[in-house]
């Protein structure tokens, strides 16, 4: 379903996702990622202490739902402001984030 990797040297999170992240998806997904970022020491503790960094990777979907951009703002919300991004996003993606008025917010690229 996703996959995550945490690189220990770039104290980065990486999550990569499928093609279509419909509901049922992303109720798998959401699981999946505060798992991942509640056993990473980087991601955990004062905001003013978290030193990691959340990357989503979108280059393989082409489908988002609404559930799937709530799990975007609330992992977002777990580090400090300009350590989350979401990279290679489908165009009709990146519309999506951009009239939603999350672009900048949530770093799409």
């Amino acid at each position: 379903m996703v996959t995550i990797d945490y690189n220990i040297n770039e104290k980065t999170m990486f999550c990569s996702f499928p093609a279509r992240l419909d509901t049922n998806a992303s109720l798998i997904i959401d699981g999946e990622i505060n798992k991942k970022t509640d056993s990473i020491p980087e991601l955990n503790g004062p905001a003013d202490r978290i030193t990691a960094k959340i990357v989503f990777d979108m280059k393989e979907t082409s489908f988002i739902s609404s559930s799937f951009i709530r799990i975007c703002v609330a992992t977002a919300k777990k580090v400090p402001s300009g350590h989350f991004s979401i990279r290679n996003c489908d165009p009709f993606i990146k519309k999506t984030f951009k009239i939603s008025g999350l672009d900048t917010i949530l770093n799409v690229t």
